[in-house]
């Protein structure tokens, strides 16, 4: 939050790529280069188990920007919520499908980003969604 002001932000940088958010309410972003197939193996089981499960899906080839896609709008999230990653990255479900699944009272969109990136941007939507 900026002081003496209702403006919040968020930002996150990967490489030459930096994102930044800001709103009048809590707001997370998270901009990731897609992983090599190996992280994706040795990371997704902290994924909460449908996101894991759904990484299955994909041909191998679709699997790590799948993964990175479900990573960044939990992370965006999880920024947006204040707790980052010192949170449990399995509590809470974003989707690992096309389309997020934000949690209650929340907005979780992909961010259009240059190839081999992902990101995903939050932010509190509090009351009934429209």
């Amino acid at each position: 939050m900026v002081p003496g002001d209702a403006l919040r932000f968020s930002l996150s940088h990967c490489a030459d790529l930096s994102l930044l958010a800001f709103a009048t309410a809590p707001v997370g972003v998270d901009v990731e280069a897609v992983p090599a197939a190996r992280t994706v193996a040795e990371t997704a089981h902290v994924l909460h188990p449908r996101e894991a499960a759904g990484l299955a899906l994909p041909a191998p080839a679709e699997r790590t920007p799948a993964f990175t896609r479900v990573w960044t709008r939990k992370e965006a999230y999880l920024k947006g919520r204040g707790v980052g990653l010192s949170a449990d990255p399995a509590a809470d479900y974003v989707g690992s499908g096309p389309t997020a699944v934000p949690p209650a009272d929340w907005s979780l969109t992909d961010v259009l980003v240059p190839p081999g990136h992902r990101a995903a941007v939050a932010f509190h939507v509090p009351g009934p969604r429209p």
